[in-house]
């Protein structure tokens, strides 16, 4: 609901469990009230607002006389130049290098189905547009407010216009502004690196300024453009929690500052940093949108509120995702089509839905040195073309991917020489390569051009269903050779905005092909790709035990319908550790599921593992893809849990790292489900390798081997010990309030058949359903 109360002037935006309140002060400066949990009665602007009755000490008053500071005051969209000498949200030089802008209140009017030209957005109704004006030099501040009333979200962004004769330059131009009016929060953000993307980190906000960013040109897996506040006693199940997104995917920058006077100011949106924009007359420039979302029920609350927003409001594909099989961690560039062939013929015995072809396969790439930007077929590889291989795919009864990484090009490409300044560099500098190549500059519309032509037929003439595009580099050297010197700090934001006319005009051309996007793994896990691809690859790292903080941290921000997970090989190629099948599924199962190892190369043991593995994804998958995600609680491992959205069907999965000597009783807290129905709770059938109990499997087994040996092979390679059975049924409010009371677990001085045999690494999944009318199968 949006909504001005004339009398109090005062603007009030509802959602189902939230108030945004932004009133104008007697200056006319728009301010920030409140935001938080829901009050069906709202106050005078005078009940929120904390102001001095006198000037403080070395204060600059906005008037003369009066004790009103710009710099204790909570605003929407603070500037520098005034008085407020916090962070500002915009910060605009005009033509004789004046930079001190007044924006005012003006005027204000709600507006139907808003949309942007050329930026990724959420799909709105109804439109709050606030505008504001400078008071000397008619520069025009428009900011939007959308609310997404079941989702408890709020949409901002801020459009300036120059209506005047004269050109600005805009240093700064974030797209939101909230100041809070106390900073008791911890900050929590999602941080990392290659192979170990978005780790949660969390810790009290203290005086001075934090920064979240990226210089990269990318959003990046150093620190994702999401984070949370949250009260220092909240945690995964109760207590407030402010998340923020950003629907962008190029360099961005959010602001956190704890003032002497205990106000916390948040801002965000492009990076400032190597950002300089000329406003020329009649121009306009529009911010990417900020998501903001509020909830009383800790982090799981505000976890479900961005899945469901997302899911309902941005990513554009609400169909469950396929299986796929990549051959990458099988073949890496060493393949031909026979490989390929025998790898999906096996696939498909298995129950895999569809085939992708990853690098190698066009140029003359046999390695990473060469041949990006050269989108043809290697026929020493593939003689038949991806024409022929993709029909061979497609008979088998497959659907078929292909891997491309359009935005780079290698110097050793025949792109390059014909197009140099196509790259982004100084072509009197030597450049710094990342992966041995540049990259593309989409800032350049006949770059843009030239890809879209030459993906529409790639795609057209493979018959693709399926796009994985990568991006694996950051920037640097950034220029463009086609821009004037005006013209250069504009470049990395018109890269992206680029990069999202290219993939509009893609994804209008093929609306059947599922696009994934990936960034050297997890580089470029962002809303604004999300609104073109509905899935990301998660990180290239695919142990499972790693897998389980990186998809942990992911899913704060991102549903599970976008994070894209592979079962890979038994010795993971990122960390060398040993993880048993059952619990590699078990882990990517949570997400868009798929298989990235040699299937012609596996134990009798691993074909029927999986072969199972993936009959329980499928009849589960509308669950494990789109239900309501728990992170619960829990001082050991981890515990990941989804609920159907009408509490008939649940999953749990139950994940140990190292084993720990004589375990405790272990006790589950289940959420999210009926309290007054009865549930039966199973565990899914699984298998262990003998291998991994050593000279224990001595006393398991009927007759006497020597361990290790020829004929212990043979068997453990065929024979599947299977795990303790479980079966319990209890009522919700009991598993909810007391919690699931799980078997107990191995200790060293015995074994019985109920108990859970659990070495290092070892999970479970435990299925929650309903009983109906007595029915108890």
């Amino acid at each position: 609901m949006l909504s001005f109360n004339e009398e109090k002037q005062m603007f009030i935006l509802q959602s189902k469990n939230t108030t945004y309140l932004i009133g104008i002060s007697e200056t006319n400066h728009l301010l920030h009230l409140y935001y938080g949990a829901k009050m069906d009665t709202v106050g005078d602007q005078d009940d929120f607002l904390k102001t001095a009755p006198l000037a403080l000490g070395s204060s600059t008053n906005y008037e003369e006389n009066t004790a009103f500071d710009l710099n204790d005051v909570p605003l929407e969209a603070p500037t520098y130049g005034k008085g407020d000498y916090r962070e500002p949200m915009l910060h605009i030089e005009n033509h004789e290098g004046y930079r001190s802008m007044d924006f005012i209140y003006t005027s204000h009017e709600i507006l139907k189905d808003v949309t942007f030209e050329n930026l990724p957005q959420a799909r709105k109704k109804e439109t709050l547009k606030i505008t504001l004006k400078e008071k000397t030099f008619n520069l025009w501040l428009h900011l939007y407010y959308t609310v997404f009333e079941d989702t408890d979200v709020i949409i901002r962004n801020a459009e300036v216009y120059n209506p005047t004769k004269e050109p600005f330059v805009l240093d700064r131009v974030l797209s939101a502004n909230l100041d809070f009016t106390h900073a008791d929060f911890d900050l929590l953000s999602l941080d990392g690196a290659w192979i170990k993307e978005r780790h949660i980190n969390r810790h009290p906000l203290r005086y001075g300024i934090h920064k979240i960013d990226s210089k990269k040109g990318v959003s990046s897996a150093d620190h994702n453009p999401f984070f949370a506040l949250l009260d220092q006693e909240a945690g995964k199940n109760f207590g407030s929690v402010y998340g923020f997104n950003l629907i962008y995917s190029g360099n961005f920058e959010a602001n956190l500052e704890v003032s002497p006077r205990d106000h916390l100011r948040v801002n965000l949106g492009i990076n400032s940093f190597d950002f300089k924009w000329q406003l020329e007359p009649n121009e306009h420039f529009v911010t990417p949108e900020v998501v903001l979302s509020y909830s009383s029920s800790g982090l799981n609350g505000m976890r479900q509120n961005m899945h469901n927003f997302i899911k309902q409001s941005l990513a554009q594909t609400e169909t469950l995702r396929p299986i796929k099989i990549n051959n990458w961690e099988a073949t890496y560039f060493d393949f031909n089509e026979k490989k390929l062939l025998a790898i999906a013929k096996q696939a498909k015995k298995l129950g895999i839905e569809c085939f992708c072809l990853d690098d190698g396969w066009f140029g003359e790439r046999d390695d990473d040195t060469s041949s990006l930007g050269d989108w043809h077929e290697n026929k020493k590889k593939l003689p038949g073309g991806l024409s022929q291989l993709s029909r061979k795919i497609k008979r088998l009864g497959l659907k078929f991917g292909l891997w491309v990484e359009p935005e780079m090009v290698n110097p050793q490409s025949t792109l390059y020489q014909k197009h140099p300044k196509w790259s982004i560099q100084n072509p009197k500098v030597n450049p710094a390569l990342g992966r041995h190549q540049l990259i593309l500059d989409l800032s350049q519309a006949e770059v843009v051009d030239y890809l879209y032509e030459t993906l529409y037929h790639l795609f057209k003439r493979s018959k693709v269903d399926y796009v994985k595009w990568d991006m694996n580099r950051n920037f640097s050297d950034i220029f463009s050779q086609n821009a004037p010197k005006e013209a250069q700090g504009k470049l990395t934001h018109r890269y992206v905005l680029g990069l999202y006319r290219l993939l509009d005009r893609l994804k209008k051309a093929f609306p059947d092909i599922l696009f994934e996007s990936c960034s050297s793994g997890g580089n470029r896990f962002d809303l604004g790709m999300l609104y073109y691809m509905p899935q990301t690859w998660t990180s290239d790292n695919t142990d499972a035990y790693e897998r389980l903080k990186i998809q942990q941290g992911t899913s704060l921000a991102y549903p599970l319908s976008s994070i894209s997970n592979h079962v890979s090989d038994d010795v993971s190629h990122q960390v060398l550790r040993h993880t048993p099948l059952e619990t590699r599924f078990n882990v990517a199962c949570f997400g868009v599921l798929g298989y990235e190892l040699d299937l012609r190369k596996r134990s009798r043991f691993d074909y029927r593992t999986i072969k199972e593995q993936i009959a329980f994804y499928k009849k589960h998958r509308s669950l494990l893809q789109d239900g309501k995600f728990y992170d619960l609680k829990t001082t050991e491992g981890m515990q990941f849990m989804v609920v159907s959205p009408d509490q008939s069907e649940a999953i749990l999965g139950v994940f140990q790292g190292l084993a720990p000597p004589n375990p405790g009783h272990q006790t589950v807290k289940i959420r999210g489900l009926d309290p007054k129905k009865m549930y039966k709770i199973y565990n899914r059938r699984q298998y262990e390798n003998i291998k991994r109990f050593g000279a224990l499997s001595q006393h398991a087994l009927p007759i006497k081997l020597k361990v290790h040996g020829i004929l212990f092979n043979l068997i453990s390679n065929h024979y599947r010990f299977e795990i303790e059975r479980f079966e319990k049924i209890i009522r919700g409010d009991n598993l909810m309030h007391h919690g699931l009371s799980l078997p107990p677990r191995f200790t060293g001085t015995g074994h019985h058949e109920s108990m859970r045999l659990m070495p290092d690494f070892s999970s479970r999944l435990y299925i929650i359903k309903e009983i109906r009318d007595g029915n108890r199968s």
